[in-house]
Parts: structure tokens; sequence; C-alpha cells
């Protein structure tokens, strides 16, 4: 099939969401066969393949293809199994345009297009309800956005070998504040409404944005790709120190959330930094562990952190298991991937690596705490969930040859 129906199909359904919200059967179920149409476009579209339909030649990598496929399916776990108290059709609502946008950086013939997609994200959720004002929603998306439009100006710019670096940092810089991660976190309330809040950024948009900008920057800057990567491995690092330890110390159950997303992104980038097969393999499973495993079990935290529950059963023990990485859970492959890259590369850096890898013990086994006594449509999802990850850990390589690794 065409990119463009994976583009057109999820907005339709977005918005006629939006329009039928005072019937919301009517709504979910238009929304849910658009947007179930513009999956199919991307499952049957072959990677790399160009369409030239609208007069702009439109192609899907296949790791962009296989983190949208993945999203989708995180999208459609979630509304079927919505949270308590949550809405399925402003949930669906709210993720066919994020999956629509995604699509289009996706699908966008240049870095230029993808990055002018984001700012009409970020226009949009600016705009839409939540408790911060819309300067303040507005700021840190902005900033990526002008950030990364500067890394490609002086990426593109002729001259001498300083001003590709130039470029590297400004796209680096640009891919770290549109996620949402040190040192560009962005504000957060715990209180706010999960569509207007950062997470989405981190957890739902972030990973195609990421696999967009970085395969991009890996062709604009050739001569950089020494500097890109130790910027990509340092800041990874740095994330991945300061995430796990605020996940565990902070007051805020939320909060703790929101810097479990940070440190897992910390790897992510050290994987995409170590410029290896191995690296990129283990970045990419947690990218899709984000999606099909931390994200829902967020939402279903969400809850029982309102009301403080919080206990020490067998289901909240696997939860931590499966949020630290432990085996066979998703986060183990990916981080043997990292420490085989990281000993392939340099060493000492896998040393480092594989010492910062304890530091998920602590903060997961609070967060597994935070999503309570689960009955019901929630235990199921949860039960679901940690499937997903124990599949996504026994049998990766499917998940990778979707990929193209």
């Amino acid at each position: 099939m065409e990119p463009e129906l994976a583009v057109a199909l999820p907005a339709a359904g977005a918005a006629f969401a939006a329009a039928l919200r005072p019937r919301p059967r009517l709504a979910l179920g238009l929304g849910a066969l658009l947007g179930a149409g513009g999956m199919a476009a991307v499952v049957l579209s072959a990677p790399g393949a160009a369409s030239n339909l609208l007069g702009v030649t439109l192609s899907l990598s296949a790791p962009s293809r296989s983190v949208l496929i993945v999203a989708a399916a995180s999208l459609a776990f979630v509304v079927i199994l919505a949270p308590q108290n949550a809405e399925r059709s402003t949930l669906l609502r709210w993720g066919l345009a994020g999956l629509a946008g995604m699509a289009a950086i996706a699908v966008a013939p240049t870095p230029d297009i993808s990055v002018l997609v984001l700012l009409v994200l970020v226009v949009l959720q600016a705009t839409g309800p939540g408790r911060r004002p819309f300067v303040r929603r507005l700021r840190a998306p902005a900033l990526a956005v002008a950030l990364i439009g500067l890394g490609l100006l002086f990426a593109r710019m002729p001259g001498p070998p300083s001003l590709a670096r130039l470029g590297a940092v400004g796209l680096v810089a640009g891919l770290v504040a549109a996620i949402g991660a040190l040192p560009y976190i962005h504000e957060f309330d715990p209180e706010e409404m999960t569509a207007s809040s950062p997470i989405p950024w981190m957890a739902f948009v972030g990973p195609v944005f990421a696999v967009v900008v970085l395969t991009r920057a890996r062709e604009l800057l050739p001569s950089a790709t020494g500097a890109f990567g130790a910027m990509l491995i340092g800041l990874g690092l740095l994330n991945i120190v300061w995430g796990c330890i605020a996940s565990w110390r902070t007051e805020l159950g939320a909060a703790a959330w929101r810097y479990s997303f940070i440190a897992d992104w910390g790897l992510a980038l050290c994987g995409f930094g170590l410029g290896v097969y191995e690296g990129q393999a283990g970045a990419l499973l947690i990218l899709y562990a984000i999606l099909l495993g931390r994200l829902p079990l967020y939402l279903w935290s969400r809850q029982p952190l309102r009301e403080k529950i919080q206990k020490d059963r067998p289901i909240n023990l696997l939860v931590a298991a499966a949020l630290a990485g432990s085996a066979p859970f998703a986060g183990f492959p990916a981080r043997i991937l990292l420490l085989r890259g990281a000993t392939a590369l340099y060493w000492p850096l896998a040393l480092v690596l594989a010492a910062t890898l304890l530091l998920w013990v602590p903060s997961s086994l609070r967060l597994g705490r935070t999503v309570g006594m689960p009955t019901g449509r929630q235990l199921l999802g949860i039960v679901i969930a940690l499937g997903a990850s124990a599949a996504l850990g026994l049998y990766p390589q499917p998940f990778l040859s979707l990929a193209g690794l």
C-alpha cells in the first residue's frame, strides 16, 4: 500500500473522533476503523519503496516502519483495555492524531519536513486542554524544533569540519529536548491528563522521531559520526544515572515513572551512539519495551497512585522485574546486546554501562508497588503487557527482522 494512506487514514480517524465527541461509541468505532486502515497501510508497505502520488516522493524505512507498527499495537492495547476513568474515544482521538503525525515524520522526504510536522504536533498538543498554560507547554518542544533546525543548517553549510560538529551538537541537543531527557527535562504536572503531559513525547511520539532523526543525521554528517556517537553515549549515561536515582528518590509516584522513562531513553541513546549492530538492535528493543511495556503500565498505575495504594504481591514483583530488565523480559536481551556492542567498541565503556544497570533495581521495585492490587481489566492488561515483554525478551529476532536488522 501507499505510505500516504498511513498518514491520511489515522488523521481522518482522529478528526472524526473529535467531531463525534457527543457520540463516543460512534466516535470510537469510526476512529478505530480508520486507524486500523492506516496501520494496515504501514504493515503492507514495502520498506524503502517510494511513492509519488502527491507529487512528493515518500518512503518508509524499515526501522521507522517497525516502530510505527509497535506504537499502533500499543495504542490498540491501551484503548481496548483502557485504564479506570479513561474514556476510550478520547484516548483513541489523541492516539490517532499522534500516529498520523508519526507516520508523516517517518515518510517525509527530508528532515526539514519531519521537523515541521513535529512543530504541528507540538502546537496541537499545546492548544489542547491541560493544567499548564499554553506557553509553558510549548516551551520545551519548541526549543527542540529550533535546535534541530540549527543543526540541519550547520550540517548543510559548506566550510570547515567544525561546522559539521556544530550540526551534530544541534541535532543531538534537539533530539534530547524533543523527548524531554536531561538536560532539557520538560515541566511535568502529575495531575495532568497524560495526552497533554510530556509523557507522549517520551513514550509514544519520541521513538519514531528518534529513529528518523538519527537515521538522517548519519547521512548528513558522515565526517562527524564519531562526535555524534560520543555525545549520544555521554548523554545516555547521564540520563541513566539521573533517571534511575531520581525515580528511586523522588517523593511523587507519577514523577518516579517519568524519571524511569528518562532512564530507559538513556539506554537507547547509548545504543544508538555505539554505531554497531548490537547497539542499534539493543536500542530498538528498548524502544519497543517502552511502547509495549512501560507506557501501558504507567497508564494503569495512575489510579492506584491517586488512591495511594502500594502493594508487594507477586504481580507487583513481576512488574518490577520487567521494568528492571530482568530475564526473560524485553529489557534483558536489550542490555546484553548493548554490553556486547560496548565491549566491541571500547571495553571500559562496557564496564561503566554494566555498573549503571544495577541502578534500575531499587527504582523498579518502587514502581512495581504503584500498580496496587490490579483487578479486572487492569489485571488483564498488566498480564498481557508482561506476556508481550516476555515474548519480546525470549524471541527478539522477529521484531529486529521487522526493522531490517
